[in-house]
């Protein structure tokens, strides 16, 4: 009897030994299950992830436009309406961030051809200044065309007001002397 009693408890103690090891081992990893098809053995196929979420879609850029600003006679001066579009241009400078920009300095007909390119280059770098004041950073070129390239042709202060102007040229847009922009 006492032998019958010793391996009983052995047994029990077996068996908790064995319930106790099964409850302490680590969580079984994620396997494919294998299932029985036909007498064979498959393996089920791996769960399938859930597609990752797709990027959100950049914003749409807002629609600005460059342009140009005009001066009062033999001046490079900016005037209060040069100013609201400069703040308009600085604005959509800073949210395009272009690589470059070339500021065009022009002028009407009257006067020698050299004093109209120095009124020209007055005239560009005055906006040039102005938009960096207003936390334009991006590279920035003034160049003047003087006289030679007026927008309207003829005679008058109808023509010669729309010919004192300076321009403001984004790289892959071409110069009032047809001249491409190139960024750096």
């Amino acid at each position: 009897m006492r032998h019958s009693r010793l391996a009983t408890s052995l047994a029990m103690g077996g068996l908790t030994l064995a319930l106790a090891a099964g409850c302490a081992s680590t969580p079984k990893t994620a396997r494919p299950s294998t299932e029985v098809i036909d007498g064979t053995k498959v393996a089920a196929p791996a769960p399938v992830a859930a597609p990752a979420p797709a990027p959100a879609p950049a914003p749409a850029p807002v629609a600005c436009t460059l342009d140009r600003v005009h001066f009062a006679f033999d001046s490079a001066q900016l005037d209060a309406e040069a100013r609201e579009e400069l703040k308009q241009a600085a604005a959509c400078l800073q949210q395009r961030q272009p690589a470059d920009l070339v500021v065009e300095g022009h002028c009407d007909e009257r006067g020698t051809a050299a004093y109209n390119m120095a009124l020209g280059n007055r005239r560009a770098n005055a906006v040039k200044a102005y938009l960096a004041d207003l936390g334009v950073k991006i590279p920035m070129q003034a160049i003047s065309f003087g006289k030679e390239l007026p927008l309207v042709k003829g005679e008058g202060e109808a023509a010669w007001s729309q010919n004192r102007r300076a321009e403001l040229k984004l790289p892959g847009e071409r110069r009032t002397d047809g001249a491409l922009v190139a960024g750096r």
